[in-house]
């Protein structure tokens, strides 16, 4: 086997929203007597997410940034989404309420779909004797979320930005991933969605990688993959 060991980033890669984000805030929203479009919605979350990283140092732990830890992140997140979305500041105690649901939203197994080709897949790797872990850019719900969605014991160690405290593409959290399967990067492989945070990280830290485009968002061709159905043979055999 040329890889031994892969390593998974999880949103957009084995997990998405079932309907998206846009429409998770939307329900929400509604609940508290504020009605607005998912599709519109969307696009706030979107920008916001972009505005939020555009001044973030590469690797660094977002969420140390700001007061409360990944409270008080999302917090800002949720104020900036709904400022953009109406216009107008989300006032105390309404902005409380509404982080505290959408907390509880995307903690919930029917907020998230694991894509079909996910459990075959990881299913074949383990027949395969791969170790697999997991280096992913999320909050410390993450651990948690991949049990209720049933994907967590194929993992022999799950790597979370926020409670290691830095972010992909640091090539330090993949290492510190491998160190923990006491593996070498020679003999890892990880697979990501986007090319910035999980082929340049990995390249880093001395680890082969190959990107996810599903759908073809990304636009991408030589060295993707357009779903995971390939990758148990490129494990065995390695990149072309």
């Amino acid at each position: 086997m040329r890889y031994p060991i892969v390593l998974f980033d999880i949103g957009n890669t084995l997990v998405e929203p079932r309907d998206s984000y846009g429409a998770v805030y939307g329900r929400v929203l509604a609940s508290l007597g504020v009605e607005l479009q998912a599709s519109h919605l969307e696009r706030c979350v979107r920008e916001t997410a972009s505005e939020l990283s555009r001044d973030l140092p590469p690797g660094t732990d977002r969420f140390s940034r700001f007061a409360g830890g990944e409270t008080g992140y999302w917090g800002e997140f949720f104020r900036r989404v709904f400022h953009s979305a109406t216009g107008r500041a989300a006032e105390e105690p309404f902005a409380e309420r509404a982080l505290a649901r959408l907390w509880a939203a995307f903690g919930e197994k029917t907020t998230w779909r694991v894509y079909d080709d996910v459990v075959p897949t990881l299913d074949q790797l383990r027949r395969d004797g791969a170790r697999l872990g997991v280096v992913s850019n999320w909050d410390s719900r993450l651990p948690r979320l991949l049990e209720i969605l049933e994907l967590a014991d194929y993992f022999e160690t799950i790597g979370v930005s926020q409670i290691e405290k830095l972010e992909k593409p640091d090539p330090k959290f993949f290492l510190r991933v491998l160190e923990r399967l006491g593996g070498n990067p020679r003999d890892a492989l990880h697979v990501g969605d986007v090319p910035e945070l999980d082929l340049a990280g990995a390249n880093a830290a001395g680890v082969d990688a190959v990107v996810l485009d599903r759908g073809g968002r990304l636009g991408l061709s030589n060295g993707s993959l357009p779903d995971l159905d390939g990758l148990p043979g490129i494990v065995r055999s390695g990149l072309t």
